[in-house]
């Protein structure tokens, strides 16, 4: 089978696959479990000093379709209510019973001085990299001037400032730095982490949103007595941002990313490796089937890479940049149109419905309930395939 190890940072990893900062991560033991799954590595769930007062209100999620349908998951979590000493025990203890796999220690400092007791007491306990978050809404004091109220990683002066300030806490092992999708150019962040000295990018953190809100008692979700607060938003909906960021933070600076949001198996996996990310981390996913998504992981993206005849999966990093263009510079004039296999079509309507009142009124459906496509009318949106049930039943395809 095709070769899943990776290097990161100059830190080997048997295969791309890190458990993200979560709760999934916040006891040593569930990171056992998580070892003995088959992961590669893990991020501890972030954590500080014990100068900084942590007190987590419950319940602290919700989300968009509850079960297993799923597509979004919103909490109010706060970073881990164990402090950097009881962290490096977990390092300690982790790394003496798993030495192939790699430990990464989230860290979230507010001044200078915070980080370079953080960087060294995690790196003292024997962490193999480092994470620093700056992509929570936290406060950083900077020569005298409060920076609260949003995300250090909003900034890239900040950016750079704190990087600095953990790239020059750490000793030998590797600093990389997490960044926010809340920004209006992620690009200059990425650029500010890279000239900071960061050895690489994590991209993203959770987007910033309001889980809904209880139409009975109005109060927002998740309701903590009546009320909430905003939170951060993960799960398969943020997927089509994080791959964008990781894409254009990919084409824009020569540092590795590990790239996060929205990944479920292997082909979530392989699309973030295929626009730019060296390893990925997973979080909402675990926290919902659990551990054991390893086993598709691993299996999917060996099975793919054998079939499309790559040896490394280092080969395929980045391979869709170069596809990735301005829309000046995609082919116009093209003609296609969509055309429907009737062998698989079961009647349904909805390509019909979305066509009408969505698109270009270019499908017939008539009282036998065959659909039929007007090739003078359809230009070849794709509207249909979107809403059919049916896999590989509509196709859009040149027309001739």
């Amino acid at each position: 089978m095709a070769n899943l190890n990776i290097d990161f940072c100059g830190v080997p990893f048997i295969n791309p696959f890190i458990l993200a900062a979560a709760p999934s991560t916040d006891d040593r033991e569930m990171i056992a479990r998580g070892f003995d799954a088959g992961w590669a590595g893990a991020v501890l769930k972030t954590t500080t000093l014990e100068t900084e007062e942590v007190s987590i209100a419950y319940p602290i999620m919700s989300s968009i379709n509850p079960g297993p349908n799923m597509v979004g998951l919103h909490n109010i979590d706060l970073v881990s209510e164990r402090y950097i000493q009881e962290i490096a025990e977990d390092i300690l203890w982790l790394k003496q019973r798993f030495p192939q796999h790699q430990v990464i220690a989230s860290l979230m400092g507010h001044t200078c001085d915070d980080w370079k007791q953080l960087v060294s007491i995690a790196e003292q306990a024997g962490a193999d990299l480092i994470e620093a978050s700056i992509s929570c809404p936290q406060g950083a004091t900077l020569e005298g001037e409060e920076a609260q109220g949003f995300m250090v990683s909003q900034d890239p002066r900040l950016t750079e400032k704190v990087t600095r300030w953990a790239i020059e806490a750490v000793q030998q092992i590797p600093v990389y730095i997490k960044i926010s999708p809340g920004v209006t150019d992620i690009t200059s962040i990425a650029r500010a982490v890279e000239l900071g000295g960061a050895r690489a990018i994590c991209a993203i953190d959770s987007l910033e949103g309001v889980g809904g809100v209880d139409l009975k008692t109005f109060s927002p979700l998740p309701s903590v007595q009546g009320y909430s607060s905003r939170g951060g938003f993960t799960g398969k909906a943020i997927k089509p941002i994080a791959l964008r960021c990781v894409a254009d933070i990919a084409e824009t600076v020569h540092i590795p990313i590990s790239g996060v949001g929205g990944i479920y198996n292997w082909r979530d996996a392989l699309e973030f490796m295929l626009l730019g990310a060296t390893t990925v981390q997973v979080c909402t996913a675990v926290m919902q089937r659990g551990y054991g998504i390893i086993r598709d992981l691993t299996n999917g993206l060996s099975n793919w890479l054998d079939q499309a005849g790559y040896d490394h999966v280092q080969q395929i990093i980045g391979l869709s940049i170069p596809k990735l263009t301005e829309h000046d510079n995609l082919p116009h004039g093209v003609k296609v149109i969509s055309y429907i296999n009737h062998e698989l079509c079961i009647g349904c309507g909805l390509c019909y419905v979305a066509c009408a009142d969505g698109g270009h009124v270019a499908i017939l459906y008539g009282s036998d309930r065959k659909v039929e496509v007007d090739p003078q009318r359809c230009v070849g949106c794709g509207l249909c395939a979107q809403v059919c049930p049916v896999p590989d039943c509509i196709s859009i395809e040149l027309f001739s």
